[in-house]
């Protein structure tokens, strides 16, 4: 991934040289995520079940940020910079007391995002495909309460975006699809056992940019 990323910004920097002419603005999108609900299971592998973990999924995709664009005939090359955060819910079923109530807790992201779109445009609309680096900048856990949890989260996870933009004068609208190469729990640990969540955050989000 990381390959296809600075491939992606080389020919992105190339194009932007041999134009001058880009266009710079601020951006904000909105977006869901995809994944279906998934539950997990922590205690001791000959024992008994500690924990019963679902996701539940997550709340509203928020993020601001900058972007360059440039047009050359046919095809076009956009960079985008970006300041992300959204709210993954877990509903825990515990048996380690008689009695025990489901809870619900939150665990919390906040990433910056570098993304790269390149394709073509005709006229006012644009077709674009392109890789996205999410930097991790904070985190709080929801499940440290259990007994032998850790996580591990990677410092950089990507992801690959498609998208249909509309330019009109000095605005822009896309319509975005990424798909999320992380799982909604790779980084969750329940002792020595990684807690197996498959299901990963897929995005549909909605930007519209404004150029300065």
């Amino acid at each position: 991934m990381k390959k296809i990323l600075f491939t992606f910004a080389a020919i992105f920097s190339f194009a932007l040289v041999s134009n001058a002419q880009i266009e710079l603005g601020v951006k904000a999108s909105i977006g869901v995520t995809l994944a279906p609900n998934e539950t997990t299971y922590s205690g001791e592998v000959f024992d008994y079940i500690n924990h019963e973990v679902t996701y539940k999924g997550s709340n509203i995709v928020k993020s601001y940020g900058v972007f360059g664009q440039q047009r050359f005939g046919y095809l076009f090359g956009r960079a985008e910079l970006s300041y992300t955060n959204y709210t993954q819910e877990f509903n825990v079923r515990s048996f380690t007391q008689f009695g025990q109530l489901p809870r619900t807790v939150y665990e919390k992201y906040d990433f910056i995002d570098f993304q790269l779109l390149a394709g073509i445009a005709h006229e006012n609309i644009r077709f674009g495909v392109g890789p996205v680096a999410h930097i991790l900048v904070g985190h709080t856990p929801a499940l440290d309460f259990i007994s032998g949890y850790s996580d591990n989260n990677r410092a950089i996870t990507y992801g690959f975006t498609g998208a249909i933009g509309l330019d009109a004068g000095i605005f822009s609208i896309d319509v975005r699809y990424e798909n999320n190469f992380k799982t909604v729990g790779q980084h969750i640990n329940y002792g020595t056992r990684d807690a197996g969540f498959k299901v990963k955050p897929h995005i549909v989000n909605l930007t519209v940019g404004f150029k300065i």
